[in-house]
């Protein structure tokens, strides 16, 4: 069996973010299984690419824009990609495929996936992740377009996908809801979750700690990164040699470290930037807490990690997190700085307790193995391509 996945959403040469760890896994386990999955990714994202899956061809769609340098000026991801929703007509593909995945449901992922799957004569699949007109308002002109640019892609893949796998029930019936506001018959959908590979991640409860918090993604407005100032603010006048950590790069790194500077806070907040896999882990072996300040997540991927390695969490309440960690999270209602600030001290004063948290958490993730998850989707992508060789064009049968 042979894969593509179109992954165009891809900026740039450092950061990783949780879905690309989860294809990461995923990809990796079908390779063991003997199927052949390359990746369509803009030459800008192929350095990180080459050491997240290792066994695939990467081939380009985008060798123009490297917006690396600049991943605080959002207009400058704009020309990228819209020229990755046309670059694939001229790219050159080692082989057809029996599959050709979009990593997102985003249009720029979806567009070129089904114009691809056309070519290919095989199946065409996304996955959805959490669907965003479900979580967020529209603050400005580029939520607006992101929200825009989703109905499109809802409308095609209704059309045309072969099967559209979902995050949870709750992304599922998210995007149920939103095919029929469209005036669409909801499709058939599979929640298939997201995996982890513990072997990557030792237990961490008795190791030497440096960080009292860490906050691990994209920093990105809508992950909260913002309220970092003033929740460590508040935890520094409990505790006043408390250091926090922040993990990851995003478009709104910069604006953060401004913030951190201008509240007094550089000798309190380290940001590190992207790291590699292995420092990700060395670091969170080194932190006492995980937090969540995130004002929609499909998942919470993050979280995952945090669990896996053996930190209690304290997370901003958003829907899915009840169902997909039930009593594992200290919650907190969303937007309440006060109530997490709290919580951080509680367990920073607590430190057995900490330690007993942190192994049932690691216990718990113990369901979400990242080769269950690859195998399931293996075999939903190998009966959407049996459906559409017996019907030889639309699947039918998917809509429900």
């Amino acid at each position: 069996m042979r894969i593509l996945i179109v992954y165009n959403s891809a900026l740039d040469s450092t950061s990783v973010s949780g879905v690309q760890t989860y294809f990461s896994g995923v990809v990796r386990r079908w390779s063991e299984l003997g199927v052949i999955t390359d990746v369509l990714v803009a030459q800008a994202a192929w350095p990180v690419f080459k050491s997240l899956f290792p066994a695939s061809r990467l081939i380009s769609s985008d060798s123009l824009f490297d917006p690396s340098r600049h991943l605080g000026q959002t207009w400058r991801y704009l020309p990228a990609f819209g020229w990755r929703m046309f670059s694939h007509r001229f790219a050159h593909f080692p082989t057809t495929y029996d599959v050709t995945f979009a990593c997102a449901q985003f249009v720029y992922e979806v567009g070129p996936a089904r114009a691809l799957a056309r070519r290919f004569g095989g199946a065409l699949v996304a996955k959805v992740h959490h669907v965003l007109g479900a979580q967020r308002a529209a603050h400005g002109i580029f939520d607006r377009m992101h929200l825009a640019s989703e109905r499109i892609s809802t409308r095609w893949l209704n059309r045309e996908a072969d099967a559209i796998l979902c995050g949870t029930e709750l992304i599922a019936r998210d995007f149920n809801a939103l095919e029929s506001r469209l005036g669409l018959t909801p499709s058939r959908t599979f929640s298939t979750g997201y995996g982890l590979d513990l072997e990557a991640l030792p237990l961490s409860v008795d190791s030497e700690k440096e960080f009292d918090a860490v906050l691990l993604g994209r920093v990105h407005e809508h992950k909260g990164v913002f309220d970092v100032v003033p929740l460590w603010q508040r935890v520094l006048e409990v505790k006043p040699s408390a250091r926090l950590l922040v993990v990851g790069e995003g478009p709104h790194r910069l604006e953060l470290e401004n913030r951190v500077r201008a509240a007094g806070l550089a000798h309190a907040v380290t940001l590190t930037g992207a790291v590699s896999e292995a420092e990700k882990c060395r670091l969170l072996s080194r932190c006492r807490i995980g937090l969540s300040l995130s004002r929609e997540e499909g998942w919470g991927l993050s979280v995952n990690e945090f669990l896996g390695i053996g930190l209690p969490v304290v997370a901003m309440e958003v829907p899915v997190f009840r169902s997909v960690f039930p009593h594992q999270l200290d919650l907190v209602p969303q937007g309440d700085i006060s109530a997490a600030a709290n919580r951080v001290v509680h367990w920073l004063d607590h430190p057995e307790e900490s330690r007993r948290r942190g192994i049932e958490g690691r216990e718990f993730v113990k369901r979400y193995d990242h080769r269950a998850v690859a195998e399931r989707e293996l075999e939903i992508l190998k009966e959407a391509v049996r459906r559409r060789r017996v019907k030889g064009g639309r699947v039918e049968g998917l809509k429900g």
